[in-house]
């Protein structure tokens, strides 16, 4: 009987694991088909500020999500430095994730001159941050 039990556990373990990873690639897949592409129209204020700006960071991001507790302070110091930062909390602003499709917490999109330029899923590279800390 115990081995049954202890073979549904694994098998259940393992099914779990692998539909995580089938969500990552999926999500990824997703955030590269958007590279090159022309930005949608994103509702309210950021929008307008968007759709103004040469370029344009946006940080997305969730109070319950660990992985952005540790990249929000950077991301709001770089915002001090730079007016084309912005940081969009999901929790209180999903309809500007869902005209860029964000599926997942942390992630950044570029927007350059009206086209999506990058979207990095999970904790922005170190490039990133160097890049839009000159702009300033």
């Amino acid at each position: 009987m115990m081995d049954w039990l202890q073979q549904i556990v694994v098998w259940g373990a393992g099914a779990l694991v692998a539909l995580m990873v089938v969500t990552q690639v999926m999500v990824r897949r997703r955030a590269a088909a958007l590279r090159g592409q022309p930005a949608p129209a994103l509702p309210g204020p950021l929008g307008t500020q968007v759709s103004r700006a040469r370029q344009s960071l946006l940080y997305f991001f969730s109070p319950s999500c660990s992985a952005c507790r540790v990249t929000t302070p950077c991301m709001r110091a770089l915002r001090e430095q730079n007016a084309d930062v912005h940081l969009v909390d999901v929790s209180q602003d999903l309809a500007v994730a869902s005209a860029l499709g964000v599926m997942a917490t942390p992630s950044t999109v570029e927007i350059v001159e009206g086209k999506v330029a990058a979207y990095h899923v999970g904790p922005p590279p170190q490039d990133v941050f160097d890049r839009y800390a000159r702009a300033a």
